[in-house]
């Protein structure tokens, strides 16, 4: 059996999606809210995207929120985490989530003599440090 596989037969649980508000991120949500899967997806800068694919979601019959995350700014992930929680009870009636999905992602497209540090920082914080703590902070979730 496939991980793919193993979602299917897992309705009724739910994903925290980071960064599904386009892309990857946007296709994976409809995804998992096609085999029963609640979702919760973040977005940072693409709040109609994220209402899109909430739109997308409930039409197909299932469950989503978003709620917004900037994956760069790591002192925000312990609000994240209770907003979180704050969502699983409203919408799901339940303190627990099944699956985390960390695809936030960031790219800009520079040379090494011109990437900048803080370009570099930003890389770092989003595209490393930002899943390493994000998932801290919702373990206990």
């Amino acid at each position: 059996m496939t991980d793919r596989d193993s979602i299917k037969n897992d309705p009724g649980k739910v994903a925290v999606l980071i960064g599904g508000s386009t892309g990857i991120g946007q296709s994976t949500a409809i995804e998992l809210a096609k085999n029963g899967i609640g979702v919760i997806l973040t977005y940072n800068s693409h709040r109609e995207s994220a209402d899109e694919t909430i739109g997308t979601i409930e039409s197909i019959g299932g469950k989503a929120i978003a709620l917004k995350l900037d994956a760069g700014q790591s002192e925000s992930f312990a609000s994240f985490a209770d907003s979180v929680e704050q969502e699983l009870e409203r919408k799901w009636g339940r303190s627990n989530f099944d699956y985390l999905v960390n695809n936030a992602g960031f790219a800009e497209m520079a040379t090494v003599e011109e990437t900048s540090e803080e370009l570099f920082d930003r890389l770092i914080a989003v595209n490393l440090k930002a899943p390493f703590f994000i998932t801290q902070k919702l373990l206990p979730i």
